[in-house]
């Protein structure tokens, strides 16, 4: 891949998550809710980059070299806010385990009364 294409393809990225950034940001803070399109819009362009930043090493191009850095802020700056995320995503998972089990005990529940209410 060119350096132009590199800086083209890496300018692209960095608008993607700029873009993305406050929304992330806004649902960590409890301000508004971060859904599975937007996690899939975010992990679009990060997962992209992989082969992009190995192209990169092979380039001495100042401009590609600020591209990274300027992806790595973003970087930087999503991290925090992953990581909430990955927490209150956890603390939910957990929050629906205990709603199951709890259903499937009034599931075992109501059999046993069935159950006994035909004898």
């Amino acid at each position: 891949m060119s350096s132009a294409a590199l800086i083209t393809r890496i300018c692209e990225i960095n608008a993607q998550l700029a873009a993305l950034l406050p929304a992330t940001q806004s649902a960590s803070a409890g301000e508004s809710t971060f859904s599975v399109d937007e996690l899939r819009a975010l992990s679009g362009p990060i997962s992209e980059m992989a082969p992009i930043l190995a192209a990169a090493k092979l380039t001495q191009d100042p401009q590609v070299t600020a591209q990274i850095q300027t992806y790595k802020a973003h970087l930087r700056n999503l991290q925090p806010t992953l990581e909430r995320l990955r927490q209150m995503l956890l603390a939910q998972r957990s929050q629906l385990a205990t709603n199951q089990a709890q259903l499937q005990a009034v599931s075992d529940w109501a059999a046993a009364l069935s159950s006994t209410q035909q004898l």
